[in-house]
């Protein structure tokens, strides 16, 4: 009786272990691939949203390298074949069934997992797997559990008394372990078997086994863990890439369109207003080309940092500041109470530009053109209403540096002009438009016509003569003006080569330089070639430039005035009066003369200020040895005054116009006035 009672005992508790250790198996290699299955949908979320066929590919390939994995697939929600796995096997599904998983099959199962994304159904995840795993195993437990089946039924009858209780109390024990880890699923358990026999050593191999599945347990908790914190990183880098600026780190054209139009949709349901501020900085392509884009970025860097604060001062928390490329900014205002409003704004942006831009060793001093579109009078949608923005935004800075206006209708037909004008503006050089005319600057001290100054002038067959007013800004903000500049150059050389054919060698001809000009690298080198082809001399060059070059570019600028001025070039300071420099600085620079701006000389008879200005200015370039040049003299009164107080040239209109070449020596040689500097 106690032999068969054993035999009955084992038997069933060793089919009972097979059979549920086999489930477990086979529902440990099913959760295993689950859990694959769960990983592959958490990382293709993002991916399947944004259709990136590449990402999901790749994590598919990394998923089918594992071993027992034979086929991975991702459908769209609507059951097509978003990618599949490129593996060559025998067990790759005819047709993809969805609605029965976890299937089990002989020589396979499939799991399929559903890819989600905040509660909306992207797609699935189909795996088929092998069961190689679970038919090893089988065959492992099959012959472990009939050779304990033959061991034991032969000791049985010998120490059936005997091994009565050493057989029945781990067996027991081994049983309510089993069943504890089929009921709790708890894996941390060990079974404790202190005797040397086939128990313990059965008791063993299933702690070690039980070692095994908790270890890969871990693993796969940490990988998912590990793989969820990567998700969440690359999600997070994927949207600011794709929304905000990589520079400024404000709002991008897309993050902004996308706020616009959401604004524009609330203002048409709530019935309010909204406005559009385009700005661009002017005068930054001069800036960036001068002095490097690096310079360029941390100054558009600097410029976001105050634009990002304007809320503090509008008190409009819920406005939206962003970069769309470039020195373009745009700054949306939401629930427009009134135009006025917007004009608020504008004053606001424009005054945090008083201040100077600081930048390690320099200030740079810039302004911003703001143009303004408003919702829906200027525009009924996103698009529109920021390209009326734009338009208005040309039409400020043809108003002037740190401008704004507020969009019309006309300002289209602006915009159309000012495209014609900068597309023949780049033509204008190759089809022979340009060309230049001289002003005489004529010395009070003996009436001598040693000095002239090219002015540059530009007749087009559609446009007609254009001014230089009109398109000398274009050329500055196109990047234009260098290749103007060049062309300026090398023509008031080869007119002083012909000049000089002519008998006229002694004549000083001032060339207006640009600050982006005055910086390029290759400037120098120009000069000397343009100078040595023509065969004159270098006095008889003198660039002229704007005060203000020196404020934001003082020791590059005064370093490259220097080496020309070595060559025997002279230097002069145009418009002087009207910028920044400090007495410091002009008693630093490489210059030779002052040119006292005609907003000064104007008013001479009635306005004392500015007489005093004149006066003051004339004994200042004396005092420092300088020569100065009046501009703008437009009658004899400011002439004698001039002269009274001992100006050295004076220019204008009420000596001369400015005069074609042929027209200037045909005075030069009627008069004969030329005499030695």
């Amino acid at each position: 009786m106690m032999m068969l009672i054993s035999m009955i005992v084992l038997t069933s508790s060793t089919l009972f272990i097979y059979r549920h250790e086999i489930k477990q198996i086979e529902a440990s290699e099913i959760s295993t691939v689950q859990i694959q299955a769960s990983l592959i949908s958490a990382t293709i979320e993002s991916a399947l949203a944004f259709n990136d066929l590449p990402t999901v590919r790749d994590t598919l390939r990394l998923i089918n390298n594992k071993n027992g994995i034979e086929y991975v697939a991702v459908l769209l929600a609507d059951n097509t074949m978003f990618a599949e796995s490129d593996k060559n096997t025998q067990l790759k599904p005819a047709t993809l069934n969805l609605n029965n998983s976890p299937l089990m099959m002989a020589n396979y199962f499939d799991v399929v997992e559903p890819v989600t994304l905040e509660g909306e159904l992207l797609g699935h995840v189909y795996i088929r797997a092998n069961v190689d795993k679970i038919n090893d195993k089988r065959a492992y437990y099959q012959k472990v559990i009939l050779s304990v089946l033959l061991l034991s039924l032969l000791l049985t009858y010998v120490l059936a008394r005997l091994l009565q209780r050493i057989i029945t109390v781990p067996l027991a024990s081994m049983v309510e372990h089993v069943e504890q880890i089929s009921e709790k699923k708890d894996y941390q358990g060990r079974l404790s078997l202190t005797s040397q026999d086939e128990f313990s050593t059965l008791a063993n191999g299933f702690n070690h086994m039980l070692d095994v599945v908790q270890e890969r347990e871990d693993k796969l908790t940490q990988h998912s863990s590990n793989l969820q914190k990567l998700v969440d990183e690359r999600t997070k880098q994927l949207y600011q890439q794709a929304n905000f600026d990589s520079l400024t780190q404000l709002p991008n054209r897309h993050l902004l369109m996308t706020r616009l139009d959401g604004a524009i949709n609330r203002a048409q349901s709530n019935g309010h207003q909204l406005a559009v501020l385009f700005m661009d900085i002017d005068r930054f392509k001069i800036i960036n080309d001068s002095l490097g884009h690096n310079v360029g970025d941390q100054l558009l860097q600097k410029i976001a940092s105050r634009l990002s604060r304007l809320s503090d001062y509008s008190g409009r928390t819920s406005d939206v500041v962003a970069r769309l490329g470039g020195d373009e900014f745009v700054y949306l205002i939401e629930q427009l109470p009134h135009e006025a409003e917007a004009t608020n704004i504008a004053h606001l942006i424009n005054d945090l530009f008083l201040q100077p831009v600081k930048l390690q060793d320099r200030e740079l001093h810039v302004s911003t053109s703001v143009g303004i579109g408003i919702y829906p009078e200027h525009g009924e949608d996103s698009t529109t209403l920021l390209k009326n923005a734009d338009a208005s935004m040309y039409y400020a800075k043809a108003k002037g540096p740190g401008s704004y206006s507020v969009y019309s209708k006309e300002m289209n037909i602006l915009s159309y002009k000012r495209l014609e004008l900068e597309n023949n503006l780049r033509n204008a050089v190759a089809n022979n438009e340009l060309f230049l005319v001289y002003q005489p600057q004529v010395s009070l001290s003996n009436s001598g016509y040693r000095k002239a100054e090219a002015l540059l002038r530009w007749h087009n067959p559609q446009l007609g003569r254009v001014s230089p007013a009109d398109f000398i800004p274009v050329a500055e903000e196109i990047g234009y003006i260098n290749e103007l500049g060049k062309w300026v150059i090398a023509s008031a050389c080869q007119q002083l080569k012909k000049w000089q054919g002519q008998g006229i060698t002694d004549l000083v001809v001032g060339v207006n330089i640009s600050s982006s000009h005055l910086l390029a690298p290759d400037l120098y080198d120009f000069i000397q070639a343009q100078v040595t082809q023509a065969g004159i001399g270098y006095h008889q060059l003198e660039l002229e430039i704007t005060e203000d070059v020196f404020l934001d570019h003082s020791t590059t600028t005064i370093t490259q005035l220097k080496r020309l001025q070595a060559l025997g070039i002279r230097i002069a300071i145009d418009d002087f009066g009207t910028g920044y420099s400090s007495l410091q600085y002009l008693k630093n620079l490489p210059v030779d003369t002052l040119k006292l701006d005609g907003m000064f000389v104007n008013d001479l008879e009635e306005n004392e200020s500015s007489r005093g200005i004149a006066c003051s200015t004339i004994l200042l370039a004396h005092s420092l040895k300088l020569k100065l040049v009046a501009e703008c003299v437009e009658n004899q009164a400011q002439l004698d005054f001039l002269n009274k107080h001992g100006c050295d040239f004076v220019q204008g209109y009420y000596l001369h116009r400015p005069l074609t070449a042929q027209q200037l020596t045909e005075t030069f040689l009627e008069k004969s006035l030329l005499t030695e500097v």
